[in-house]
């Protein structure tokens, strides 16, 4: 059987439909949505921790379409583990500077998404080697995407359009000195409100139906930095990369482009700062260090 031209825009412009339909799907249950048992290795992560029928179901909607066009890539889906399909791929880790794994965020923000709020998004990215080579973020509820290639930049387009009508992401003026802290920093709260800094943190200040900020509100001038703790390769990290494509400064703590992953455990890697511009860029810095 032949298949397709294995290039990331063609894997994101190929499984399009079927991550449009897993949206729409995602949408139509979010209201009656049950729950799974809770994952047990994150600890008292309650984003992390949460788990519902439409990640199980938008993952395999996309293991089907990636097996029947795209069998030779590698997959990483968050539910690897109770997925059927996982034995189907060639591996789930990250290959040789060469092969393409691709990794799925069937709901991100799967605790806001229980929580009856819209901001939730369905995260795939294409990785070769050990950088991302595109990243795309479909928010179903807000009927739009988002998606960014290496070199290329950040666009934005409509649910409903194809990837030739987004427009391009370009970073807005920064207009808060808020700085978004994930999980596990909520200790360094004080210091940042030391160095002149409003904090939202995760762990402390998550408030439904109040929407929480996102590490992609950087971009729309709404955030002045992000800071975290570990880059989530499925997620965050990938977020991180649609900010730096977009124009923001995307580092690890020690002022270092995060690219290629160097230190990868469970497909994440150290610290990550997300800034609107250069002057913030260093504040973020000289508080994490």
């Amino acid at each position: 059987m032949a298949t397709k031209a294995t290039t990331a825009f063609n894997i994101i412009e190929t499984l399009l439909p079927t991550l449009r339909l897993a949206g729409k799907y995602s949408c139509v249950i979010q209201e009656r949505i049950q729950t799974q048992p809770e994952k047990g290795e994150y600890g008292e992560n309650f984003y992390a921790t949460a788990l519902t029928d439409a990640d199980l179901t938008v993952q395999t909607a996309v293991e089907l379409a990636l097996l029947a066009q795209f069998p030779q890539v590698r997959f990483f889906g968050e539910e690897y583990q109770k997925s059927f399909n996982t034995k189907y791929f060639s591996d789930i880790s990250l290959g040789d500077e060469e092969e393409l794994l691709v990794t799925l965020d069937p709901i991100d923000g799967t605790r806001s998404y229980i929580d009856q709020l819209p901001c939730f998004a369905i995260i795939m990215n294409v990785i070769k080697g050990k950088s991302y080579e595109a990243v795309f973020i479909l928010q179903p509820q807000r009927q739009n995407y988002i998606y960014a290639l290496r070199g290329q930049g950040a666009f934005m387009g409509n649910i409903d359009d194809p990837l030739a009508k987004a427009q391009p992401l370009l970073l807005q003026p920064v207009q808060s000195e808020q700085v978004y802290l994930s999980f596990s920093l909520a200790s360094l709260r004080d210091r940042f409100q030391a160095a002149n800094f409003t904090t939202y943190c995760s762990a402390t200040d998550y408030a439904p139906p109040q929407l929480p900020p996102e590490s992609l509100d950087v971009i729309k001038g709404n955030l002045a930095a992000v800071a975290l703790e570990k880059g989530n390769l499925i997620d965050n990290a990938a977020m991180a990369f649609v900010a730096k494509e977009a124009g923001a400064i995307v580092t690890n703590w020690q002022g270092k482009d995060f690219e290629p992953f160097i230190e990868v455990e469970k497909m994440k890697i150290p610290g990550l700062v997300i800034a609107a511009n250069a002057e913030i860029h260093q504040r973020v810095l000289e508080v994490l260090n």
